[in-house]
């Protein structure tokens, strides 16, 4: 049985519950079978430090689609002294990450937002049983496939991939608040990045977009998942090189004929 949250945490809503991790962490979360997935992508396989890109003491990271915190914690459990600052606009998604982060003690400030091209309000498509796939830019058939391509892949027979699925992609529409990762330098007074790193469900050229020029000297990092839409992909890897970047693009197997791709870029 997982281990219930300290007394000292912030209560979550009655839609969360807790489990216990792998590691023996305790967490709140919505799904499971999908936090289970987060946890053996970015803390097992530490998918976002790949390709050379590490963290030290002290380091600042920006988490741009925190979800219920998993990247959170592991950047916190990764150097010691790590300052995050975590973006995650969708209401429940964001009361999990703020009880998970007071429960653990990490240093972060914490933006119930997403980030942009510029500031305003977007409409989101919320899908609550597969929330990494919650988007200003969802395509409720082409994210099914996407989630069939990916339990085909791990070895799911046919049969089960359809039981599986069945009600999977039912969707919520939420507004939210979006605003410029630039803005929020400067309101913050960030003078560096070790790590950017955003996974934002096809808005990651919005992302980019809202960084003024004259702060992209501050990134030194970045980690990105991709998704290769009219060749984004290429697109941001040479843009990136264009700003002095060392870029490597990888896929993890389990979406290989997928369109999404994750994407490594560090200053030398």
């Amino acid at each position: 049985m997982p281990a219930a949250p300290s007394a000292s945490q912030t209560k979550p809503p009655a839609a969360l519950a807790p489990m216990r991790l792998p590691n023996g962490s305790t967490v709140v979360q919505l799904n499971p079978a999908e936090t289970s997935l987060m946890y053996r992508d970015i803390v097992a396989t530490r998918a976002y430090l790949q390709h050379g890109l590490e963290l030290g003491p002290g380091a600042t990271v920006f988490d741009v689609g925190a979800n219920i915190g998993i990247s959170t914690l592991f950047f916190h459990w990764e150097a010691e002294r790590t300052r995050v600052y975590a973006f995650e606009p969708v209401p429940l998604l964001f009361e999990a990450l703020r009880a998970n982060v007071e429960e653990h003690g990490v240093a972060a400030v914490l933006f119930p937002c997403g980030l942009g091209r510029e500031p305003g309000r977007v409409e989101l498509t919320y899908y609550p049983d597969v929330t990494v796939m919650t988007s200003a830019y969802a395509d409720p058939e082409h994210d099914a496939a996407v989630t069939r391509t990916f339990l085909e892949n791990s070895g799911f027979a046919v049969d089960d991939v359809e039981d599986m699925m069945r009600d999977r992609h039912e969707t919520e529409t939420l507004e939210c608040e979006v605003r410029t990762l630039s803005d929020v330098l400067a309101e913050h007074r960030v003078e560096r990045i070790d790590l950017l790193k955003v996974n934002v469900e096809k808005a990651e050229g919005d992302v980019l977009a809202g960084i003024d020029e004259r702060d992209w000297p501050k990134v030194r990092q970045l980690t990105m998942q991709v998704h290769d839409l009219g060749g984004r992909v290429e697109s941001v890897r040479r843009d990136l090189v264009r700003r002095g970047y060392t870029v490597a693009v990888d896929q993890d197997p389990l979406l290989a004929g997928t369109d999404i791709f994750d994407l490594y870029a560090r200053r030398p």
